[in-house]
């Protein structure tokens, strides 16, 4: 796990700001150095994070001043943004427009360091995989959809001759030195296995003889297509070990092993490990030297004792504690068979998966909710409500709809109506607790309440949110406005998802009929 240690610099008079920013809890690998200051001193000069609340002719002059690449961050009224020019804008990192509530602060200030992660992460990350593929002898190389290299690792430009910014965007005739008439008539070049790894989608193994500045070369090459977020092709990616020299394939495989950046075990046909890499010794805490010898099957239980069942892919998943953390593996198996179709033995590739399984929440999370208010979103109400039979239950939904909220985004604009639906989602949670919530449109939001509940039950929830509102925007004359008319509708054993909302939807009709500011529970 990394460590970055942020220095926050406050800018401010108001001492509510203040313990607003020192209470932040920093999030995972982070720590903050809060400084307050109601003047600019040099400290504008060294702060990750710049928080300006002092409003005065030298503001705009000093922001200029801040470290680069800092998250500067101003907070104006709308009169004093009206004094910023273009290049103002350019060194801003986001503007709080006042008045604001406290949430809002809380909301911006996480959202700001989420993003500030982010780009750590995916710098992070882009080391991770430079370091990784240029610590390989083998070449590699990543190409787009139409054979540019995209990325290729420092082993390929030693092979080829050229540095990466020659060999990045550039095809395969340039980079090897090959006259275009030979490239275009198509041998040894690739191009036929190119084509075979697109076609079959998925990795593919081949013997390769490549013409070179150097001569003819004999490759062992392992290619994979890559996939965007909707599975559409991309391009590929290649490793490739240069076999001419091997005297048998004995060798070539102790070299695929070793170089390979996942852990590789084999077993003979009686189910005993008889050779595993180098990384295997990162993973599992014995070591490859003990792991040969044992059987394949009990060493497995002994070292992945909670892998999941094999898919039809031939993949599971198992965690394993590598010193103090814990790592996702995708296990691999596949038969190894010898040319009269016989088994004789097994290959286990271990891959670490960590943070491919720790980005995949991240985008479920994302796909299911709402980005504003933090709740759930209308698609994952339906998932919900179908993937765990919601329906076999005993159901209580409440359909809350914001009154008047129209009027607030008409005089107040957009971002006080957004602080009005942050504000709400609060309250819903503070009434529903852990019951599922959702925003299922502009100011429309769902509750599930589930088990039975009395009349007077559901009327206690209800009150009690509408109650929490009245309370919440009592002191704030621009919400003043502001209500909420709620809908309650029961699941019995024939209603379904889609008539249990127009059932809710109907008492929502009425209760907005009725004067707005109340709750009615639907009765046939």
């Amino acid at each position: 796990m990394y460590y970055y240690k942020l220095q926050v610099l406050v800018l401010t008079a108001d001492t509510a700001l203040t313990d607003t920013v020192k209470k932040l809890e920093p999030l995972a690998g982070f720590e903050y150095e809060v400084l307050c200051r109601q003047n600019f001193d040099v400290a504008v000069k060294t702060a990750d994070v710049v928080i300006c609340d002092l409003l005065n002719a030298e503001t705009l002059e000093a922001l200029h001043r801040c470290k680069p690449g800092a998250a500067v961050v101003l907070s104006a009224d709308a009169k004093f943004l009206e004094q910023l020019a273009p290049e103002d804008y350019n060194v801003l990192a986001d503007i709080w427009v006042k008045p604001y509530l406290g949430t809002f602060i809380r909301f911006k200030l996480r959202r700001l360091f989420e993003n500030i992660k982010n780009v750590r992460d995916c710098h992070l990350a882009e080391n991770y995989l430079n370091t990784t593929i240029n610590s390989i002898p083998s070449l590699i190389w990543f190409k787009d959809i139409r054979g540019a290299h995209l990325k290729v690792n420092d082993s390929f430009c030693r092979a080829v001759g050229k540095t990466k910014d020659d060999v990045e965007g550039r095809g395969h005739y340039y980079i090897w030195d090959m006259k275009k008439e030979e490239y275009e008539q198509g041998e040894y070049i690739c191009l036929e296995s190119e084509e075979i790894v697109l076609q079959e989608k998925k990795t593919c193994i081949f013997d390769e003889k490549v013409k070179t500045k150097h001569g003819m070369r004999q490759f062992k090459t392992y290619k994979s297509p890559i996939f965007d977020d909707n599975e559409q092709l991309i391009g590929t990616v290649g490793i490739a070990h240069d076999v001419t020299d091997l005297e048998n394939m004995g060798a070539e495989l102790e070299v695929i092993l070793r170089n390979l950046p996942f852990a590789v075990l084999l077993t003979n046909e009686a189910g005993k490990i008889i050779n595993a890499n180098d990384i295997c010794s990162q993973y599992f805490t014995e070591g490859k030297e003990a792991m040969i010898g044992q059987e394949y099957q009990q060493w497995k239980q002994q070292n992945l004792a909670d892998m999941s069942e094999i898919n039809a892919k031939g993949y599971a998943d198992a965690k394993v504690l590598v010193g103090r953390r814990e790592k996702n593996l995708e296990i691999y198996e596949k038969p190894i068979f010898d040319v009269f179709g016989t088994a004789v033995g097994m290959l286990c590739m271990c891959r670490d998966v960590t943070v491919e399984r720790q980005l995949e929440k991240k985008i479920i999370y994302s796909a299911n909710t709402d980005q504003l208010t933090d709740l759930y979103n209308r698609r994952y109400f339906y998932e919900y409500m179908t993937r765990n039979k919601i329906m076999s239950k005993h159901v209580n939904l409440f359909y809350i709809d914001l009154d008047n909220f129209k009027k607030i985004n008409d005089e107040y604009g957009h971002q006080a109506g957004d602080t009005v639906l942050v504000m709400v989602a609060g309250l819903l949670k503070q009434t529903f607790g852990a019951e599922f919530i959702a925003r299922v449109g502009g100011d429309e939001f769902l509750a599930v309440v589930l088990g039975s509940k009395t009349d007077a039950e559901l009327a206690i929830l209800a009150e009690r949110f509408l109650s929490s509102l009245q309370q919440t925007i009592a002191d704030n004359a621009k919400f003043s406005v502001l209500s909420a008319s709620i809908g309650i509708a029961v699941s019995n054993a024939l209603t379904d998802v889609d008539l249990l909302i127009r059932q809710s939807d109907s008492a929502l009709y009425e209760a907005k009929r009725n004067g707005k500011k109340q709750y009615k529970i639907y009765h046939k």
